[in-house]
């Protein structure tokens, strides 16, 4: 699915996002990432394809108000453990990949400090 493209160039977008992979500018990315309106796309190291809180942990919430995630084709509810720790961090919504980078593109055009985590396959769970 191809991404409106919006000319600010000092926000971050995803311009393109399939089930397998994103594409910002000429980048294609197809594993499991991270990106944010101050970090650019950066590897998220994920154990087996699971969102929990040790990959959670790995990533660099600290100046963000917002947290999405991306579970893959599919959505997948987070563990407790994980929903628990995140309701007492910061604001977060769970959903899969593709609505993730759209919602991505949306609130960082907004000028919020957000985070996207993703990854693209949830058949491994």
């Amino acid at each position: 699915m191809q991404i409106a493209i919006q000319n600010d160039l000092d926000i971050i977008k995803i311009n393109k996002v399939e089930s397998t992979h994103i594409e910002i500018h000429d980048v294609k990315v197809s594993q499991p990432f991270f990106i944010g309106v101050d970090h650019a796309i950066t590897p998220w190291p994920v154990s087996h394809g699971v969102i929990d809180q040790d990959a959670i942990g790995k990533l660099p919430l600290a100046g963000y108000e917002l947290l999405l995630l991306g579970t893959g084709d599919r959505f997948s509810r987070l563990d407790t453990e994980s929903m628990r720790y995140l309701s007492d961090t910061m604001g977060f919504e769970v959903m899969t990949t593709v609505s993730a980078c759209r919602t991505f593109n949306i609130v960082a055009g907004e000028g919020r400090k957000v985070l996207l985590a993703a990854i693209f396959s949830t058949s491994e769970k």
